[in-house]
C-alpha cells in the first residue's frame, strides 16, 4: 500500500534537516544507505539510486544517510513524499530556510 501511494515520488527530510529530498548526491563510496528510521541501526547499502528509492518507498518510516563532502554525513527521515518536479524545485534552493518555506507551500505531498 505505501509503495503504491509513493510511486513516482521522492522522500523529503524533516524541517530540522532542511526539507531536502533524497537525491543522487547523497551516495557514499559503498552506495546509498537506506533503512527504516533510525537508519544508523537499520540501514543497508544499495548500489543504485533507483533501487534505493524503490526500497525507501516500501518503508513505514523511510530513512537514509546523506554523505556530504569529505567524511561528513547525516541521518535523514522522510516527513513527506513529493513529485519529481517538486523535488527538483526544492533541490535548486540552496538556502535551508527558503527551502523549508518552499516545502510548506507544496500542496501535493503524500505523508
Amino acid at each position: 500500500m505505501l509503495k503504491s501511494t509513493r510511486e513516482d515520488r521522492f522522500p523529503v527530510s524533516t524541517i530540522e534537516t532542511g526539507c531536502e529530498p533524497f537525491n543522487l548526491k547523497q551516495k557514499a563510496r559503498e552506495g546509498y544507505k537506506v533503512g527504516e528510521n533510525p537508519v544508523k541501526e537499520t540501514g543497508v547499502y544499495v548500489d543504485t539510486f533507483a533501487d534505493a528509492l524503490d526500497r525507501l518507498r516500501a518503508m513505514s518510516v523511510a530513512g537514509w544517510r546523506d554523505y556530504g563532502p569529505g567524511n561528513s554525513q547525516g541521518a535523514r527521515k522522510a516527513i513527506g513524499w513529493v513529485t519529481k518536479t517538486d523535488a527538483e524545485r526544492l533541490l535548486k534552493v540552496k538556502d535551508k530556510e527558503k527551502r523549508i518555506a518552499l516545502y510548506r507551500t507544496i500542496s501535493d505531498v503524500v505523508l
